[in-house]
């Protein structure tokens, strides 16, 4: 019986572990494929487009459509947090605000994140998506 109970917890651990080693990779995979990376509107190219780079450091830099932003990010084995974000606080037409208040909640509520080459899909602690954005800084 005590045998038993060795393996089964020796078991146990071992998928702990690998599950914590996962945890890692998908962390770090995430990180390389966001770090230094710039994402926006499709579509958007005027001088309202909203945008959001993952710069260094955990730290996060955009364009909101009026106000220029800054925050921080940060990577977890579970997903994906930004914020808090502080802006600027220029006065704009008020569907740019209202465009520019939607993108900061959008931001502030992500907790987990796709990525492929040129798309960032966003998403609600519950999976749900909340933005798609395209690569803009893609050669």
């Amino acid at each position: 019986m005590t045998t038993t109970f060795k393996t089964i917890g020796r078991a146990s651990l071992a998928v702990g572990i690998l599950a914590a080693m996962i945890g890692a990779a998908g962390a770090s995979g995430l990180q390389s494929r966001l770090g230094g990376s710039e994402w926006g509107y499709s579509g958007e190219a005027d001088a309202t487009a909203r945008y959001i780079q993952f710069a260094g450091a955990g730290r996060v830099l955009g364009f909101g459509g009026c106000n220029r932003f800054s925050g921080s990010y940060q990577i977890t084995p579970d997903g994906l947090t930004i914020g808090p974000l502080v802006a600027t606080m220029r006065a704009c037409a008020e569907d740019v605000m209202k465009r520019e208040g939607e993108f900061f909640r959008v931001l502030e509520s992500a907790r987990k994140a796709d990525v492929t080459k040129l798309e960032l899909v966003l998403k609600a602690e519950d999976g749900s998506t909340l933005v798609t954005l395209a690569r803009r800084d893609f050669d």
